[in-house]
């Protein structure tokens, strides 16, 4: 159950687990007709677009089964899926539709939710359905604060020296939130605390290409490359960030690359599931920095909302330090779609 400072309430559910039957039990427990949520991105790629202050909208779902639904939220878009005549109710930011699509966005699944609202605001009642159907209450602020509290709250869990092949003499700390959550971890190369701010990347996880050495993107090459400079340098911090496929995680970064072989570029597929261009935040990064005792850095990184959100996290970026390899057949329009379409700067820049 989810529920607002005003007492507004639902029940809900992530549509690609809804199976059969789960639509009417929803809708018995709630004594409402159920609603399927859909992003303003996913309705887009269905040929049904927004006024830019709705952040989704909402349909009537009583008539969909499990297999409707799936075509509506999770299988590739098809524009005219939605009909014209169709009922959509606009969701503004801020609504019960808009914080169960970033509930869902924090646990990685599809930002699609079939919901039914409670018809009653009282606290006593909400919570024996709650207590009588065993199901979990969250509170819009505890939405509201996860991402922060789950940032501010980040402690070295372990800290041991790691050799690597370009840095012999690394460390790795690893980092684990109170409340829980993802782990992240800092490779940390030669003495960080001199009198040149340390070379710093963010790394965001990319099991394909750090591990499998996809050709697909470049992960890999900026990971390997950024250990080199900071081993050439003699000092230097990578922060890796446990945020698979821009933070939409590795199953929804599969199911991106599906729609990539259907001709998509990479923006476009995260749009279709749903999903904004990019999900990631980099407040962990400005955390597991100050941990380790870095407030001055140079950036490497082509990313301008990387530089952003340090500077807003309270770093000082004395420098940014630009690297691009090479690109491959495989990985060209990514490269270049990340530099139209996301402002990704260049060397010259």
């Amino acid at each position: 159950m989810l529920r607002l400072a005003n007492g507004a309430a639902c029940i809900l559910q992530a549509a690609e687990l809804t199976g059969d039957g789960h639509r009417e039990h929803l809708q018995r427990v709630a004594g409402s007709g159920a609603l399927l949520v859909l992003t303003s991105s996913r309705l887009e790629a269905l040929g049904r677009g927004l006024p830019s202050e709705f952040s989704g909208a909402s349909l009537p779902a009583h008539n969909l089964d499990h297999t409707g639904i799936g075509h509506l939220a999770i299988d590739p878009p098809v524009s005219g899926l939605i009909g014209a005549s169709a009922t959509l109710v606009g969701e503004r930011r801020g609504s019960l539709a808009d914080y169960a699509t970033r509930l869902l966005r924090i646990a990685k699944l599809l930002p699609a939710v079939l919901m039914a609202r409670l018809p009653s605001r009282d606290a006593g009642k909400l919570q024996r359905i709650c207590d009588e159907h065993n199901i979990i209450l969250i509170e819009n602020r505890d939405i509201d604060s996860y991402m922060t509290a789950a940032a501010q709250s980040l402690r070295i869990a372990a800290r041991a020296k790691v050799p690597l092949r370009v840095a012999p003499e690394a460390e790795v700390a690893v980092f684990r939130a109170e409340l829980g959550g993802d782990e992240h971890f800092a490779v940390i190369v030669g003495d960080i605390q001199g009198s040149e701010p340390p070379l710093v990347r963010l790394h965001s996880q990319c099991v394909t290409g750090d591990v499998l050495g996809s050709l697909k993107c470049d992960c890999g090459d900026q990971l390997e490359g950024a250990l080199e400079m900071m081993a050439e340098a003699g000092s230097g911090v990578l922060v890796y960030l446990a945020q698979e496929g821009r933070d939409i995680g590795l199953l929804n970064k599969m199911r991106a690359y599906a729609l990539q072989d259907t001709g998509l570029h990479t923006i476009d597929a995260n749009h279709a599931l749903g999903f904004e261009m990019d999900e990631r935040y980099f407040l962990p990064a400005c955390r597991i920095l100050g941990e380790l005792g870095v407030s001055k850095v140079r950036l490497i990184t082509n990313n301008p909302d990387k530089i952003a959100q340090l500077e807003a996290g309270g770093l000082t970026i004395t420098e940014r330090v630009p690297m691009s390899p090479p690109s491959n057949p495989h990985n060209h329009h990514y490269i270049e779609t990340k530099r139209v379409r996301a402002g990704h700067l260049t060397k010259q820049d």
